[in-house]
Order: C-alpha cells, then structure tokens, then sequence
C-alpha cells in the first residue's frame, strides 16, 4: 500500500476493502468450514456404513460356512443388498448365497444371486469372479449362449488364465475341438508357468499341439 499518504488512508482504504467484500469472505470461509465438517461426517458415515454391512455379511458367511442358512440370515442378506448395495458386501453375500444354493441343489436360485453380483458389484475384482462362477455353472447346465456371452466379454489382464479356461470349457463341451485347444493354449500362457494340473490334463486330452505342455 505504498501509494498511500498515510496509515488513516491505509486504514480508511482497508475499511473500504472490508465493506465490499467482507460479506463474501465470510460466506467464503463459512462454506469452506461447512464443507469440510460435512466431508467429516460422511466419512464417519461411510465407516459406519461399511462396519455395519461387514458385521451382517459375517454373519451369513458363518451359516454358509456350516452347511446352513435360515429364514433370519437370509433376511439379513437381502437387507445388505437392499440398504448397503453401495458396499462390496452386497455382491460378496450374493455369492455366499449361490454356494449355498448350488450346493443345496437350487441352481435356479444359485444363478440369480451370481447374475446380480456380476451386474451389481461395486468391485471389478468381485463382478469378475461372479461372471465366472455363473460360467462356470451356466456351461454345466448346457447353457451355452449366456455362458459365451460372459467370456467374450472383457476382463482384465489378471483375469484371462480364467476366462480363456472357460472358454475352453464351453467349446469343449460343443464339440468344438480346435477352439477348445486354442483357448486352453491362451490359458495356459496367460497363467505364466502357473496353469494348474487340471488345465493342463484338459488340454491334453484334446490332442497335440505347437504348445510344449509339461
């Protein structure tokens, strides 16, 4: 303020600075602690939010882990995907759900809790597992169209040994030799000198290839 004359016209001028745009400084910083006290709160919110559907996910998980789910628990999973599908323990309860069910003989039901989780997840990681648990079903059930539907799809890279296996699956199951082989052979090297035993032994089983399978 070196154009002043004085410090009552440094003094007056600040005066003047404060009349016009004090209002909005004040507005400005009350936003400004406003935002950041609501930021707080949600997060708090959403700590709460995620503890809470853990603690309901936990307590399906144990029945399924014992060979039962009753009237109570499956009340409490369609809580989680009604009042927490923002949480990944929406899809992670849809899953336990379909193991059980599968495993109960429902595949019908089974299915339907693997359709929703593979639509529905809030992680990628989560949606692709389900996508091919229900391949995996869908192409024991000879339903063959949706199954290649879900492995034709994209996936990422740490996903493709497990697609590309599917796919093998679903084409050997059609009689579909050749593709068979050149999918098994994609799993193969997507797994990176990791293929499993089973892997292998399909692939063998449909004949030679360019492939060195050991």
């Amino acid at each position: 303020m070196d154009e002043f004359e004085s410090e009552d016209q440094q003094i007056e001028a600040i005066k003047k600075w404060w009349k016009e745009n004090g209002a909005s400084l004040i507005l400005g910083l009350g936003i400004g602690v406003a935002a950041l006290l609501g930021w707080r709160e949600y997060l708090s919110y959403q700590t709460g939010h995620s503890a809470e559907a853990s603690d309901l996910y936990q307590a399906v998980q144990a029945q399924v882990t014992n060979n039962r789910l009753d009237d109570a628990h499956i009340k409490k999973a369609d809580l989680i995907r009604s009042d927490y599908s923002d949480t990944p323990y929406a899809a992670l309860v849809s899953m336990a759900q379909a193991k059980f069910e599968y495993e109960q003989g429902d595949v019908e039901s089974a299915l339907m809790r693997l359709r929703w989780a593979s639509e529905n997840s809030t992680e990628a990681d989560v949606q692709h597992v389900a996508k091919l648990r229900l391949a995996r079903i869908l192409i024991s059930q000879s339903n063959y169209d949706e199954a290649e539907a879900i492995l034709t799809s994209t996936y990422p890279a740490g996903f493709a040994s497990g697609y590309e296996e599917l796919k093998g699956d679903l084409y050997a199951a059609r009689g579909e030799t050749a593709l068979a082989r050149v999918a098994y052979d994609e799993a193969i090297s997507a797994a990176g000198g990791n293929a499993s035993r089973w892997l292998i032994l399909k692939r063998q089983d449909l004949g030679s290839s360019d492939l060195d399978i050991r």
